[in-house]
């Protein structure tokens, strides 16, 4: 029995270790999946805690909305945005642009729920054997939930741990995060169908260079509609979703197409494109725009001016998110005649001051490549050849190479090779001294005029970019500004001196001084000594003398408004006060700060164009304050009113319609016999005031119709003298008078509406004094009880019969 006992029981010990192993294992096993559960719970509680509970904000989609400007004659002028943003309807979307996006980021998104547990395992085998992070297994619907509901993501504080540390926290972060991305898709896809999420991605998704959906995207790249795109370019830009700055074809075109084709190459897996189409879509070229085509402004200055005064009144989330449409006052027409007045003034005056020489040169060894190239867009400060273009185009400015430079001056642009005229020649030529002198090679700034023809030579015309500035802002006479110019050229600079910049007025504050003196019952015909006036002040005598140093004697007050003559202003501004000047100049909406010296009389104010320009309009409107507009109507997207001006009254009275009508009166002498007189040649009734500044750091000139109210200041922004001589009546008229022939209204010529209480006597031109009938008599109008003793009152003569017709266009 021992010795078979033996055997027997060796076995059952075997069995019996084997068991406990087995137990142990076992009990191995529940500890640690008690533990992975307690762990797991404790995880998955903690992200879920930390979800967030409303999910409104994303099944009621709503993607920001831009808000519009449009001009008065219904013309998109500028556009406010957080983002560039078309919302587009998914059922719009070429069929092709979907696929594309399909294959490119969730070729699964109609068969998962969600999460897609085969697109997880698909990027780890792929990103494995590339040994880098190749693809993603986010779905469109965790995208969804990372760019939106997971968008604020809190930045991680790692100060005071070791880059360890550091790395295992941010990890750790990165997995509760895609944890949390996976359970609010899920709720997600239980919420919408897959139509709706797959719309709200396509108008979301991020594709660069500041476009958010495809729409944009299309407009952005392409300059089309998205329903224009083609497979080749609906592939190009689903390639840009995994990593838009990295893909941008305007900044590396090599690392987009090698996406795009990993993208038609997923859509022919797919069996989205045939063979044929795929073909087709690899060879297709790509043309990219240019970006600055695009995000040009019609009225770039007015724009600017609505989005600070629309920020202001109704705040910057609904500016930039609400989609606020802005009924806007501008007029394109008009808005194109200022821009264009204003260059041509300022290059007009620059011209009186010199050419200033080349502004680059290029070397021999690279001339003729320059030559054979294409044409490069002068931009103000920027490099000479930094900007190429496709083509030249007529009144565009070009950069030019000098390829020969003797008696006369040839320029090449790259496509065509032309000569300057003997005026541009002849204007370098009073440059040219021994030390300076024009030679091949030399770059000069041209404007291209016509191309050579086999009926003429073509042309440029040197555009020598001016160091002065400039600003125009027109209004009509209840307000509404329908032209903003406030520089030389937008791209260079955006600093509006219509409404930015205060300068010294000058002689332009004279009409609130003389509209003072009329209000406490002054004449057009009263006399005052024109001569040597000596004031009192604080800090000693003061003497002001005239702009030619010359006196006239006695003057009447509407003779020296249109001459300009300081000594009679600072006798008026002495006479009624300094308190009441203020007073009107503050009624007519001028807040600027005004210093309180009797030196004021002469301009020394520094005050803006636009406040300026609003109170010759008030003077215009009858003597009632006129506040300047930029909108009449604000609505929705869907029509319903925010704001709307178009009802709003006239602003208080500032002076008496028949002290206005007078001040008109002697304002029009300003244009018929004074300073002004270049004006006349516009044909309408016109009335306004020249202002020069000490040392001709400023000149202005604003000047109105019974229609329209345009104000023009031209100066340096460094305040330096602009140069000897340059006043208002011949820098700033000019811009004036080829503004308002271009822009004026349409309307019949007419004289200024004579208002109640104005009576008409006769009146020596020189002298005052009532006149008969006569070659040298004048009619003059006086306000309610003015009208000294001898002269012969007479009701509104018939001025319009004496108007002459405007010139033909």
């Amino acid at each position: 029995m021992l010795a078979t006992s033996g055997p027997v029981r060796r076995p059952r010990r075997r069995r019996l270790r084997l068991l406990s192993a087995w137990r142990l294992l076992a009990l191995l096993l529940v500890y640690g999946a008690s533990l992975a559960g307690a762990g797991g719970y404790y995880v998955i509680t903690t992200v879920m805690s930390d979800l967030p509970d409303d999910l409104g904000s994303l099944l009621d989609y709503q993607p920001s909305r831009k808000s519009t400007v449009l001009s008065s004659d219904g013309e998109e002028v500028g556009a406010f945005s957080i983002e560039n943003r078309k919302v587009f309807a998914l059922d719009r979307l070429p069929a092709h642009v979907v696929a594309a996006f399909l294959s490119a980021e969730d070729h699964r998104f109609w068969e998962h729920g969600g999460f897609d547990l085969v697109g997880i395992a698909r990027a780890a085998i792929a990103n494995f054997r590339s040994d880098a992070v190749s693809q993603g297994g986010s779905t469109i619907t965790q995208q969804i939930i990372k760019q939106t509901l997971l968008a604020d993501a809190e930045k991680v504080d790692t100060s005071g741990m070791t880059d360890d540390e550091a790395r295992e926290l941010r990890l750790i972060l990165k997995y509760q995060r895609k944890m949390k991305e996976v359970i609010l898709a899920v709720r997600i896809e239980r919420e919408l169908t897959k139509a709706e999420i797959l719309s709200i991605y396509l108008n979301h998704v991020y594709l660069g260079h500041g476009a958010y959906g495809v729409a944009a995207a299309a407009e952005a790249y392409f300059g089309k509609d998205v329903e224009s795109l083609t497979v080749a370019e609906a592939a190009l830009l689903a390639g840009l979703v995994a990593a838009p700055g990295q893909y941008a074809p305007h900044l590396d075109f090599g690392a987009a197409r090698t996406r795009q084709r990993y993208v038609l190459g997923r859509m022919r897996a797919d069996n989205f494109i045939g063979d044929g189409e795929l073909a087709t879509a690899l060879a297709e070229p790509i043309a990219i725009v240019d970006a600055g085509e695009l995000n040009h402004l019609a009225a770039p200055y007015f724009v600017e001016s609505v989005r600070q005064q629309a920020t202001r009144v109704h705040g910057q989330t609904s500016l930039f998110r609400g989609g606020l449409r802005f009924y806007a006052t501008v007029d394109t027409g008009m808005q194109a005649a200022a821009e264009a007045a204003l260059r041509r003034g300022l290059e007009a005056v620059d011209r009186r001051l010199g050419f200033r020489g080349p502004i680059g040169r290029v070397p021999e060894a690279e001339r003729a490549a320059l030559r054979a190239g294409p044409p490069h867009t002068f931009r103000a400060g920027a490099a000479p050849l930094d900007t190429a273009s496709e083509r030249l185009e007529p009144d565009d400015t070009y950069v030019a190479m000098v390829v020969e430079a003797g008696r006369g001056v040839t320029v090449d642009l790259g496509p065509e090779e032309l000569a300057l005229s003997a005026a541009d020649v002849e204007w370098i030529g009073r440059w040219q001294t021994d030390g300076k002198k024009l030679a091949v090679g030399d770059l000069l700034p041209v404007r291209y005029l016509a191309p050579a023809t086999e009926g003429g030579p073509g042309g440029v015309a040197l555009a020598q970019p001016p160091e002065l500035q400039g600003a125009l802002v027109a209004m009509d006479l209840s307000g509404r500004v329908v032209a903003m110019v406030g520089g030389y050229d937008w791209s260079a600079s955006q600093f509006n001196r219509v409404v930015q910049a205060r300068r010294q007025i000058g002689s332009a504050i004279k009409p609130f001084i003389y509209g003072a003196a009329l209000a406490s019952g002054r004449t057009e015909v009263d006399r005052l000594y024109d001569g040597p006036v000596y004031v009192p002040t604080a800090s000693g005598t003061w003497s002001p003398s005239n702009y030619d140093e010359k006196f006239t004697g006695w003057t009447t007050l509407r003779s020296a408004i249109a001459r300009s003559l300081n000594t009679i202003s600072v006798q008026l501004l002495v006479d009624v006060g300094l308190d009441r000047v203020l007073e009107v100049m503050r009624g007519f909406g001028i807040t600027s700060p005004i210093p309180r010296h009797v030196s004021i009389s002469l301009g020394t104010p520094d005050l803006t164009l636009l406040e300026v320009t609003a109170g010759y309009a008030g003077i215009a409107a009858g003597g009632r304050q006129v506040t300047p507009r930029l909108w009449d109507l604000v609505t929705t997207t869907s029509g319903d009113t925010v704001e709307d001006l178009r009802g709003r009254g006239p602003g208080p009275q500032v002076l008496a319609p028949d002290v206005a009508y007078v001040l008109t009166d002697m304002m029009r002498g300003v244009v018929t016999e004074g300073t002004a007189k270049a004006a006349q040649a516009l044909g309408r009734p016109a009335a306004g005031k020249t202002g020069t500044s000490a040392n001709f750091k400023d000149v202005w000139f604003v000047g109105f119709t019974a229609d329209l109210v345009c104000g023009v200041w031209i100066g340096r922004d460094n305040s330096l003298p602009i140069g000897d001589k340059i006043t208002g009546g011949g820098a700033a008229v000019p811009i004036w008078l080829e503004f308002m022939q271009r822009a004026h209204p349409a309307t019949p010529v007419r004289d200024f509406p004579v208002p109640p209480g104005v009576t008409f006597a006769r009146s020596d031109r020189w002298s005052g004094d009532p006149a008969g009938p006569g070659a040298d008599a004048v009619w003059v109008p006086f306000a309610r009880g003015t009208m000294p003793a001898g002269y012969a009152p007479r009701a509104a003569p018939s001025f319009d019969a004496l108007v002459p017709a405007p010139p033909a266009p």
